[in-house]
């Protein structure tokens, strides 16, 4: 705190100093006579000032003098724009320093943090089931507490027997004993010790690939299985090669569609030479006929078996033909990484040897590893986004000095932006969906130094043109400082409130991010809408000084379009030139761009809430890599495979009873986890213990557990005939002596993996009991599964709405930790993405109505800007895109960005008055549409690049620059001007609200 209390007075001290130096004021003058001097008038403005005659005659008379006075009124301008410039990047430079060298901690690229919800009451209760695992006493501490007292110190003998072993000849019964290692070289033999000596649960540890096969008769042809038969030649050579140290080297072959060809037929041998086309025919018709009929005997037999469930699709119906491959491998675990990269290249060539096949998905357990190596590599590819963007401002500018300032402006927008969000608002974590804003401040930044420049140019070229006529009052723009002053004045007039306005909608529209409970959303909003109020501030002081600085005034004659009242039509249309021909065209097909804008506004809506409609992943709600990367494609189409054929765990439902949920403590880091306060006293009862045994028994009629047997603590406790059960309240004591002597100890919860029903008091370190548990495992497989965790949770609304009404107690229902955290994300993402929809629209259309002030603009302007969203939305739905968190994200920023070129134009439109409105329009294409031009050709250069990403969050943000720049440019610089030409019943109608 001292640190931060030093280093603000330090900072405030080189503000101080530095306005002192702007403040200094310094006198001129001319050795000649009459003296001229340059002197600092109301408006901060310098100029040549004669001692003993009027300033005209002074300027006139003496030329010597006003040269050399000139050149002293530069030499004053320029030290005080190089002290405001010098003044704010030092700061912003000690700013950015300060956070990145003591905060730089917070940043943290990890995929796995922050896809978390708060606030929620699934929250809570994830919260709550995670502090309470480390609280539960361990059965051997009670087993010690048991046992305490009735130790003595003689040994006792441990019993012993004199029978000899019974050791049983299984050829004399004609039954093989267990099979060996050698006995599983041959694959078949191996393939059928699956379940037995080979549980199931092991292949969820075994790498997996899947290949695409051109089509369901390619894959039945001889050439095809053989070259796939020999994938475990690869493996063998790779690991040989990388000395790759196999912990399932007891699996001698892969599971692979070739080898269970030769399984049907006793008379192969099972080698990959012997595959022949009469096993294959054979395979595939058995394959056919149990997939229409699994009951029939054949289908029993493992060869067929494992293959459906495990090899092949669950339906034949996809457009595309994958298979699997389960290598005899495991899965990455943080050690021989090398062998695995060598692995995926060795694959994927020889897979594509044959035509018919492409590897298109693996799964290492290397996409987190990657997304984090990935991340930092494309930083480099959003350094080319940010190079072609300056490029084109420096095509623009024609100035390098100017174009770096506003590259400095926005690095140092992003670093006081990082200040702020660490040191300020104390948000100590930093998730990569942050990344993105620099990706936008780039874009962003440089379409307001592109509109201020446009107007600044305007200006000049105005002011260099004007004639001084009699009567009015004369400003002297003689000299060249004079103009640029009088200039910036009046473009920053324009173009400040166009800035504002588009910095306030984009900043609000970010900033509705904190209505979601995710937190990677709500981070990415606190720092998005701080960069850009930072960006807007920077631009604001910076800019102007390195417009006087630098001057990047065109050097062309170009005609520019006046709003001169007085000035002839003819006149005005010529100066206009593609601008008056852009605006007539405009107005002669204004209806039929109106026609068309509302068909496609009515099909985008079709195509948003219909069909295909914005849906929400239902097994990958967290992606991190594109759709073609091999790791990211698995995982998108798992589901199409009954990988969770045989697994044994399931998904749990949980019940806690005498424990409230904790109170989240932070909403923006996911390190912060809430302790677990002391609850309130909690006892069990005879009808306590009744009530348990029946919620039990009523969960678990649902659900088929096959032949085990599971008395509850509850049924075994009320059978028993102690004392200390008859009491009013059950102590800690009592129900730990229970649970020893009569071989009943309490299950450990929560247990994620457990197959049978749990259920005991939960006793924690200081042998109190705080609560009583409740585990019931259905019939859903453990998967990420949308529909099935829907049907888990809507099952425990209903418990748990019934168990509130029968119990004072407080109870809590959920699922394991990560189901729990699946399911909220999910359920969460339509709504919050919803709500930051509607309230940054409602936002955003209030401040356009309030810049405004007229009433067609707002009206015409707001209904454009959600034609807009609509456009972008719907092509971005087109292309694949689903709600989930990094899609949400870049949702909101599109409607962040829509908004910007028409309210460009708007404010333009606004600011020309007394001309007809054609030329109104043709005036707002030449300053704001050249802008908003320049502004969608660097959105569009902008995301060109990062289409080659491989991380999601870069490539489908480089996919949504390119859409927006162009729907955006289109409909603020064709349709918004259409409808104005449409509905202006009057060429000087004001109406203003």
């Amino acid at each position: 705190m001292a640190t931060r209390m030093r280093f603000l007075v330090f900072a405030t001290f080189c503000l101080l100093a530095s306005g002192t130096a702007i403040r200094e004021k310094r006198n001129c003058g001319c050795s000649t006579t009459p003296s001229c001097s340059c002197q600092q008038d109301t408006n901060a403005q310098y100029h040549c000032s004669c001692e003993t005659k009027p300033q005209q005659q002074c300027c006139v008379c003496v030329p010597k003098c006003q040269e050399q006075c000139q050149q002293q009124c530069l030499a004053q301008k320029q030290p005080k724009s190089q002290c405001i410039l010098l003044c704010f990047e030092h700061f912003s430079v000690i700013l950015t320093t300060y956070a990145i060298y003591f905060h730089r901690g917070v940043i943290d690229f990890d995929p796995t943090k922050g896809f978390e919800t708060r606030g929620t009451p699934l929250s809570s209760a994830r919260l709550t089931l995670e502090a309470l695992k480390s609280k539960q006493i361990k059965n051997e501490k009670v087993l010690r507490w048991y046992y305490q007292e009735k130790r003595t110190k003689r040994e006792v003998s441990p019993s012993t027997t004199t029978l000899e072993p019974i050791t049983v000849d299984y050829d004399d019964y004609g039954v093989n004993p267990e099979p060996n290692s050698s006995d599983l070289k041959d694959h078949c033999e191996m393939f059928g010790s699956l379940g037995q000596s080979i549980p199931y649960d092991a292949l969820e540890y075994l790498s997996k690939v899947m290949i695409k096969v051109e089509s369901w008769e390619k894959l039945f042809t001889v050439p095809v299985l053989k070259h796939l038969c020999n994938i475990d030649d690869i493996l063998d050579s790779t690991m040989n090669e990388t000395k790759f140290k196999n912990a399932a080297s007891t699996l001698q072959h892969s599971f692979n569609i070739p080898r269970y060809t030769t399984c049907v037929n006793m008379s192969t041998p099972n080698r990959c030479d012997s595959i022949n086309q009469n096993d294959v025919s054979y395979f595939r018709s058995l394959l056919d006929s149990c997939r229409r009929n699994s009951l029939d005997p054949r289908c029993q037999a493992f060869s067929i078996d494992q293959a459906i469930n495990l090899l092949f699709q669950r339906s034949n119906d996809t457009e595309d033909t994958v298979i699997t491959v389960i290598f005899k491998v495991q899965v990455w675990t943080g050690e021989q990484r090398d062998f695995y990269d060598k692995l995926l290249v060795n694959l994927g060539n020889y897979i594509e040897e044959n035509e018919n096949l492409q590897l298109v998905g693996v799964n290492f357990n290397l996409k987190e590893q990657i997304f984090v190596e990935q991340i930092n590599k494309e930083a480099l590819i959003a350094g080319i986004s940010a190079f072609f963007v300056f490029l084109w401002f420096f095509a623009y500018s024609k100035s390098i000095v100017f174009t770096l300032l506003i590259f400095l402006v926005v690095a140092l927008s992003a670093g006081v932006a990082f200040f702020i969000y660490t040191c300020i608002l104390g948000v100590d974590f930093f998730p990569f969906i942050n990344l993105l804003v620099m990706v936008l401040l780039i874009a962003i930044g440089a379409d307001d130094a592109f509109l201020l420049l446009v107007y600044f140019r305007r200006e000049v070229k105005k002011m260099s043109n004007l004639e001084y006529k009699i009567g009015a009052a004369y400003v002297p723009l003689y000299r060249e400082q004079d103009l640029l002053a009088r200039s910036l004045r009046i473009s920053l007039h324009h173009s400040l409130s166009s800035m504002f306005v588009t910095s306030l909608t984009t900043a609000a529209t970010f900033l509705t991010n904190l209505t979601s409970p995710v937190i990677v959303l709500r981070c990415f909003g606190i720092y998005a809408c701080t960069t850009i109020i930072v960006n807007y501030v920077l631009v604001v002081l910076v800019l102007p000084g390195a417009i006087i600085l630098t001057k990047p005034v065109s050097t062309k004659s170009r005609k520019i379009c006046t709003d001169e009242p007085d000035a002839k039509d003819e006149k005005r249309a010529t100066e206009c030139g593609i601008a008056a021909r852009i605006a007539h065209a405009t107005k002669t097909a204004r209806f039929g761009i109106i026609a068309l804008t509302i068909l496609l506004t009515s099909v985008s809506v079709f195509l948003i809430f219909e069909t295909p409609g914005m849906r929400v992943p239902e097994t990958n709600p967290t992606k991190l890599l594109v759709d073609s990367n091999y790791h990211e494609f698995f995982d998108n189409h798992v589901h199409r495979f009954n990988f969770e054929w045989k697994r044994s765990a399931r998904i749990i439902k949980y019940f806690i009873f005498g424990i409230n949920p904790v109170k989240d403590n932070s909403s923006l880091s996911p390190y912060h986890k809430p302790l677990l306060h002391k609850p309130p006293a909690f006892g069990i009862n005879e009808k306590k213990l009744e009530f348990y045994q029946e919620l039990i028994r009523s969960e678990t009629s649902r659900y088929f557990y096959g032949n085990i047997s599971f008395p509850s603590w509850a049924e075994l406790t009320r059978k028993l005939n102690e004392s200390c059960i008859g009491k009013n309240v059950i102590s800690s004591e009592c129900s730990m002596r229970i649970s020893v002597k009569y071989n009943q100890l309490i299950h450990e919860f929560p247990e994620d993996f457990s197959v049978i029903p749990g259920d005991g008091p939960f006793i924690n370190e200081d042998l109190e009991t705080i609560g009583y548990f409740i585990s019931i495992p259905t019939d859903e497989k453990l998967r990420i599964d949308a529909k099935a965790n829907a049907k888990i949770f809507n099952e425990l609304d209903e418990s748990c709405s019934r168990i509130r009404k029968s119990i004072h107690d407080p109870v809590i229902c959920l699922s394991s930790t990560e189901i729990t955290r699946f399911h909220d994300i999910i359920q969460q993402l339509r709504s919050s993405s919803l709500m930051s929809v509607i309230i940054s629209m409602t936002v955003c259309l209030v401040v356009i109505v309030a810049c405004t002030r007229v009433v067609k603009l707002s009206i015409f302007s707001s209904f454009i800007i959600l034609s807009i969203i609509g456009w972008t939305t719907s092509i971005l739905i087109l292309l694949g895109w689903q709600l989930s968190v990094v899609e949400s994200t870049i949702l909101v920023i599109t409607i962040g960005l829509s908004f910007d070129y028409t309210l460009h134009y708007a404010v333009a439109i606004r600011d020309v008055k007394r001309v007809p409105t054609v030329e109104k329009i043709s005036i707002a294409h030449s300053t704001a549409g050249v802008a908003c031009a320049f502004g969608a050709a660097t959105l569009i250069s902008a995301g060109i690049p990062l289409l080659f990403c491989q991380t999601a969050s870069f490539f489908q943000i480089g996919s949504m620059l390119i859409v927006l720049g162009v729907t955006s440019f289109i409909g603020a610089a064709f349709v918004f001007p259409a409808y104005i030409l449409a509905f202006s019943f009057s060429f000087r109608e004001r109406t203003k609200l």
